[in-house]
């Protein structure tokens, strides 16, 4: 009885299958519930983000709904990368309409630098892990989404080229993003997609996950960060058992922009699981 808070569909640019696939794959495997929360992500040379057709997505998104409501609850979601260099975009996309849930992330930095873009093996890595961290920061104080998604992104791309990247290194300046993050009201997500990655690991771990909740933080989703219908709900069990050993005892869904919690013993698969801290 899995929830997966983070899906593409063919509506994404990076998206491989329709919603009426990944909902029919997401009952198949027994998913109770997801979030379809493809990508707007305008641009400096694309600000407007024309590929993003709200009125489509939102229509496809009421029939999928409608038709598979007996078996599966689809909720309505957006990923929004770095909307606090485009706000006044970002708000009107998120008034057309009502979204179930919006996850914010950052996935480049100023002149439209892509993070995974990046050589890991020749840039300064301290450089680079700070702008990523006041990125974040620059996201929570902007305000307007959920929460926050695939928290240290950086591993995922550095992982690639063999790089091994620990925010925890910049203590300082995680924990003042944590801090806020938690002040703010706002969630984290558990993202699974580096276990099938190079990272070989979720995004963010154990150790990042520990420092939040000892600063009181509760919302937290889990999504596989999904691009296809293969994908969808891969490792979300080992996030929840994750979540677990951080010390919580929910995660959260959500329904109109607001959390619910679901216990995690009613939420997780019950199968043997031993997680590596890596």
């Amino acid at each position: 009885m899995l929830f997966d808070y983070h899906v593409h569909s063919d509506m994404s640019t990076d998206g491989k299958d329709s919603l009426n696939k990944l909902c029919e794959r997401a009952i198949t495997i027994g998913l109770k519930e997801f979030a379809i929360t493809d990508h707007f992500e305008p641009t400096e040379k694309d600000s407007d983000y024309l590929f993003y057709n709200i009125e489509e997505n939102y229509e496809k998104f009421k029939i999928a709904k409608e038709k598979y409501s007996p078996f599966l609850d689809l909720k309505f979601g957006i990923e929004l990368g770095q909307p606090h260099r485009f706000p006044k975009r970002i708000k009107e996309i998120l008034a057309t309409c009502y979204y179930d849930y919006v996850l914010a992330s950052s996935h480049k930095m100023d002149k439209d630098v892509d993070f995974g873009e990046l050589d890991y093996t020749k840039i300064d890595i301290n450089k680079y892990c700070k702008i990523y961290l006041e990125e974040i920061k620059n996201i929570i104080r902007w305000g307007d989404f959920d929460c926050i998604g695939h928290f240290d992104l950086p591993k995922r791309y550095a992982a690639r080229a063999g790089v091994r990247i620990h925010l925890t290194e910049y203590m300082e300046e995680l924990n003042e993003v944590l801090k806020l993050l938690v002040e703010s009201g706002k969630g984290l997500e558990i993202n699974s997609s580096g276990l099938r990655q190079h990272a070989k690991t979720c995004l963010p771990d154990l150790d990042i996950l520990s420092m939040y909740r000892r600063l009181g933080g509760q919302i937290l989703t889990i999504g596989s960060d999904a691009h296809s219908a293969s994908e969808l709900a891969n490792g979300l069990s080992e996030a929840i058992e994750i979540a677990k050993l951080a010390g919580f005892r929910y995660i959260t869904t959500f329904d109109k922009r607001k959390p619910l919690w679901i216990k995690i013993s009613e939420a997780q698969q019950y199968h043997s699981f031993n997680y590596k801290f890596a």
